[in-house]
């Protein structure tokens, strides 16, 4: 029995990666299972009550769609074919959501703020998802690589912070199971997510199109897996770790100086993936001497193996994962004592990275730097191309679809989440789109034409401007914005928790929440909850002279989060297409009025319109914040009735 478990005994009946043991099946609609078989086989599905026959086609494949289910489980799958049988267990029948896009949807919830406390109380099991492993293809595949995982505090800080959080939301008020279907890579644009269909009616697109169907990067490929597996080789069996790099006794007193934190950028480092070990001592008081603590390291690109005063502590794989290891008490001494980090660097840069105050040792409710003192490093292991140039997954449309969507579009889900944009403001202009085209093909491919689609508008990030100025970020956000010309979409505005010097911000709580407001009120009826950020209707100018916008989406009406009720973050533009700060202030529920510049005839306006508008200041009475916009004045006075 446990052989036949998630198990094909005879090898020719076969499941795909996300139908197996602890999926969630959407509540409400056909379950979609498919798989593969021999040649014109009889194959039979049995779930709870239920059994379906089908049989194989000339090429083995075969599905059948299961009637639709209500909220429970565990339920037990078998798949039969002959004498072959493949049984899936723990199934639960719940919401599912698609969560996609590049780092912000990856950045996992041990990251987070309030990390250790969210995964201590990560233990409704019923809250599950399945991460999609990265991969690239040139044409669909019918297969990925992919496991379910179950919520726990053991399992749950590798989760999307993003997507556990909102799971955990929706859960909470629907008490039902959530599963979660994660596809993400970080740095990615957004034509490597579109489908080679959509991508193919662009016609700016044609000559990559026209490449990527023709260009044989067969032998570049077959080079990329031999420099792979001789790279792992090298890493297992690298003399750092067989010599004890780590002991406090190894000299170290040759190793380079090293900046950090920062990405890797001295001249030995900067152009190499490889292994490099890192040292650095920091200083303990007495009173702190023995006692457990806890060692922040920021982020480290892209795995490491932490020791401190020649004892591990930890190991981490991603990029994106702040490192928090606790350190045993009797461990720490007084006075130096010291940390060494191997740092594995796979691909593109490496170091460790991120704001200092992440860098910090912590006993009890006391921090203390670990920057104070030098870092070094000594190299171990350089990454040999032999010649192979690294496939990045925006060297050409459609390959992550093909590879990380492409197989999963037949599993029913009830939306999508998405995050993704940053990649895509050098071409702001380009995305809207893009971006529209993407939500109607996607929803093609999973042949749900009302598919409810949510994403993230692009955060507040870099240095705050003095003056109103060009801004790609505010270019994309409003390309985002369009999209909601599109039905059953939504966009979670949070232009109000960014982070000025980290295009990762770790406020996913408020993130995931208001991802949550949109489909608690659009797709599961609850009516309590407002999700809609206030949208721009019309500018006009007054009898005075002056400006009133008038918005929608406004609750019970506008609040500026000023204790003199002034409205920041407006900017008038006359027309000369010079952009001044404009004073503004609330009047009624729905409009902001702004004081015309002397001598200005008013023709646009903008409001948050910088990569980082940290000023930004309008809500509704729900707490959501207005969203960016530039919109023309129109000095007729024409104002349509907004809604509240």
């Amino acid at each position: 029995m446990l052989m036949l478990t998630a198990t094909c005994l005879m090898g020719q009946l076969r499941l795909p990666a996300i139908i197996a043991d602890h999926m969630v099946l959407q509540a409400g609609q056909p379950a979609n299972i498919w798989g593969w078989a021999s040649k014109g086989q009889k194959v039979t599905v049995t779930i709870g009550t239920h059994r379906m026959d089908t049989q194989a086609n000339r090429k083995g494949a075969w599905q059948v769609a299961l009637p639709p289910m209500t909220y429970g489980g565990p339920y037990t799958m078998t798949v039969a074919a002959g004498k072959e049988a493949i049984r899936v267990t723990d199934i639960l029948v719940g919401e599912v959501w698609v969560a996609s896009g590049q780092s912000n949807m990856e950045f996992r919830l041990s990251s987070a703020n309030r990390a250790d406390e969210e995964i201590a109380a990560a233990t409704n099991t019923q809250i599950r998802e399945f991460e999609v492993g990265h991969a690239l293809s040139r044409t669909p595949n019918d297969d990925l690589k992919g496991h379910w995982t179950v919520a726990s505090p053991q399992s749950a800080g590798s989760f999307s912070a993003v997507a556990y959080l909102f799971a955990k939301e929706v859960a909470s008020k629907l008490g039902c199971p959530v599963g979660i279907v994660k596809t993400t890579w970080g740095g990615t644009d957004i034509e490597a997510w579109m489908s080679l269909g959509a991508m193919n009616r662009l016609p700016q697109y044609s000559q990559l199109m026209k490449e990527l169907s023709t260009s044989d990067i067969t032998a570049n490929e077959a080079l990329g897996r031999k420099v792979e597996a001789l790279f792992a080789k090298a890493v297992a069996t690298e003399r750092g770790k067989a010599e004890g790099w780590y002991a406090p006794t190894w000299d170290k007193s040759h190793w380079a100086p090293l900046p950090v934190p920062g990405v890797w950028t001295v001249d030995s480092l900067a152009k190499i993936d490889g292994v490099v070990w890192t040292t650095t001592q920091f200083n303990v008081p007495e009173a702190m001497a023995g006692r457990e603590a806890v060692i922040s390291l920021g982020m480290i690109d892209d795995d490491d193996v932490t020791w401190v005063n020649g004892h591990r502590i930890g190991n981490t794989k991603g990029y994106t994962t702040i490192r928090r290891y606790t350190i045993p008490a009797g461990l720490l001494k007084a006075g130096l004592n010291e940390l060494t980090i191997r740092i594995v660097d796979d691909h593109g840069n490496g170091g460790c990275y991120g704001p200092k105050h992440l860098y910090y040792l912590q006993v009890g409710d006391q921090q203390l730097s670990i920057l104070d003192n030098p870092w070094k490093y000594r190299i171990a292991v350089v990454k040999d191309m032999m010649g192979y140039v690294p496939e990045s997954p925006n060297r050409y449309p459609s390959r992550i679809f093909n590879a990380m969507v492409a197989p999963i579009c037949r599993y029913r889900v009830k939306g999508t989440l998405w995050y993704q944009g940053e990649n895509n403001t050098d071409r702001a202009q380009a995305y809207a789109p893009l971006f529209q085209n993407m939500i109607t093909d996607w929803r093609q491919q999973w042949r749900q034409a009302d598919m409810p689609f949510y994403w993230v508008q692009l955060a507040n990030y870099k240095n705050a401007a003095a003056t109103p100025t060009e801004s790609d970020w505010a270019t994309l956000r409003a390309a985002q914005n369009a999209a909601l010309a599109l039905p059953h979409t939504g966009q979670a505005v949070i232009i109000d928790v960014g982070d000025a010097n980290d295009i990762h911000p770790h406020d996913k709580q408020t993130v995931a929440h208001r991802l949550a407001l949109m489909a608690l009120q659009n797709d599961y009826g609850q009516t309590e909850v407002y999700s809609d950020s206030p949208q721009p209707v019309e500018a006009h100018t007054d009898a005075a002279g002056n400006v009133i916008v008038t918005f929608d989406h406004v609750a019970r009406g506008l609040k500026a989060h000023n204790r003199y009720g002034y409205v920041n973050a407006f900017a008038m533009a006359g027309t000369d297409g010079h952009y001044q700060w404009a004073q503004a202030e609330v009047v009624g529920l729905s409009q902001v009025r702004l004081h015309t510049p002397r001598g200005m005839v008013p023709a646009k306006v903008r409001y948050a319109w910088a990569d980082n508008p940290d000023d930004a200041n309008l809500y509704n009475s729900a707490g959501l914040p207005a969203t960016p916009f530039e919109l023309k004045i129109d000095r007729q006075g024409a104002v349509p009735e907004p809604r509240q």
